[in-house]
């Protein structure tokens, strides 16, 4: 008998990264926008984007660390949850005054959070499901991201035009928080690891595990 692809775990993890990618998208338009409205210049947003992405770069392999050894549904609550928060606490005290430095730190803070929430996405599916439906399942949440990368950033742009920056900022604040609570009723099974030594330690064994699993045991990576 073929395992049904969308059991209650797997649904629940597609609505939220449904709802978490489209506010993420409609809020980076948005900060787009309006920072191209505010200075007149698309290559300070482009700077402020790529500063950005140095924390997920580098806070990657730590993410990757954190979904093997924590309570996956538990990051991912939490992950969203700070996000919404973060994109709240901005929207409050965002001002003319301080816009560019607001933006700036919000989108390190969500660089930070989406390189630990990525990993931990990925390390539910094959929790989730088994055999081929773990490759069908990868492939329907890039087709979530894909659909929600079309889709979310043309709602975004007509929401900005009718309304503003700061209304599309709540907006996403409710589309974390709706990812949070969907995420609130996914099951799943977890075994604390023994651990044996500090966080530093840790760390340093499993990203150094990592690394010969790669060079030496899967070069083909």
């Amino acid at each position: 008998m073929t395992e049904k692809l969308f059991t209650k775990n797997f649904a629940l993890l597609i609505l939220g990264q449904l709802t978490s990618l489209f506010g993420n998208f409609i809020l980076k338009l948005a900060l787009s926008m309006y920072v191209l409205e505010v200075t007149g210049s698309a290559a300070i947003f482009a700077g402020i984007l790529s500063a950005a992405t140095i924390p997920t770069i580098l806070l990657s392999p730590l993410g990757g660390i954190l979904a093997d050894r924590a309570d996956r549904r538990n990051v991912m609550v939490a992950l969203d949850t700070l996000t919404g928060v973060s994109v709240l606490c901005a929207a409050l005290f965002l001002s003319e005054s301080n816009a560019i430095a607001v933006i700036s730190t919000l989108l390190i803070i969500l660089s930070v959070l989406g390189a630990f929430e990525t990993p931990t996405v990925q390390a539910c599916i094959p929790t989730m499901l088994q055999g081929d439906n773990i490759m069908k399942g990868n492939a329907v949440v890039n087709q979530v991201a894909s659909l929600s990368y079309l889709i979310a950033p043309m709602l975004g742009g007509v929401l900005y035009a009718m309304l503003g920056l700061k209304p599309v900022m709540y907006a996403s604040v409710v589309c974390f928080f709706i990812t949070a609570l969907f995420e609130c009723f996914i099951k799943l099974s977890y075994q604390r690891i023994q651990n044996q030594g500090g966080v530093l330690q840790i760390v340093k064994q499993d990203f150094l595990s990592s690394m010969q699993y790669i060079t030496k045991e899967q070069t083909s990576i």
